[in-house]
């Protein structure tokens, strides 16, 4: 696989896990009735202090095994923990790995990018891999933007 179809699979993954970070909380608040709204709710505006960042991760050439055994060291000691420690980790929303690639996204959420960056920093295979951190912006955070935008424009007529 190429490094420009590589790409476009971290991107495209990337949007998927935004996209279902944000609707996967919405669907108990609009499906349930009662307390258990007003409860994911509540929840939902507790993580509201925490921004959202998208983390792309792929490995680099430089830390390519060349032998069976430093391929078992390698997957065994950085790759694996690295996987399950993402997996297992509350502050990560939602991410994945591009098939057959190791090259993959995942959506955290953290009071900064300090945050973000020691969590990254702190994975056994930050060595080995190349990162992007991205701040995100809600849906609705931007939609609130644009409608200022509109009311302004309208305004000026």
């Amino acid at each position: 696989m190429t490094l420009f179809r590589k790409s476009i699979a971290v991107v495209l993954a990337g949007g998927l896990v935004i996209a279902i970070t944000v609707a996967l909380p919405l669907l108990p608040v609009y499906g349930e009735g009662g307390a258990r709204r007003d409860v994911v709710l509540r929840e939902r505006n507790a993580s509201i202090m925490d921004m959202l960042y998208l983390v792309e991760f792929e490995s680099t050439q430089a830390g390519a095994p060349t032998s069976r055994e430093q391929t078992i060291e390698l997957l065994d000691k950085l790759v694996i923990p690295t996987l399950e420690s993402l997996g297992k980790d509350g502050k990560v929303r939602a991410g994945g790995i591009a098939g057959g690639t190791l090259a993959g996204a995942f959506v955290v959420g953290a009071k900064s990018k300090d945050e973000v960056t020691e969590l990254v920093r702190a994975l056994p295979a930050w060595g080995i891999m190349q990162w992007k951190v991205t701040p995100l912006e809600t849906f609705a955070h931007r939609a609130d933007l644009e409608k200022k935008v509109v009311q302004g424009l309208r305004t000026q007529k």
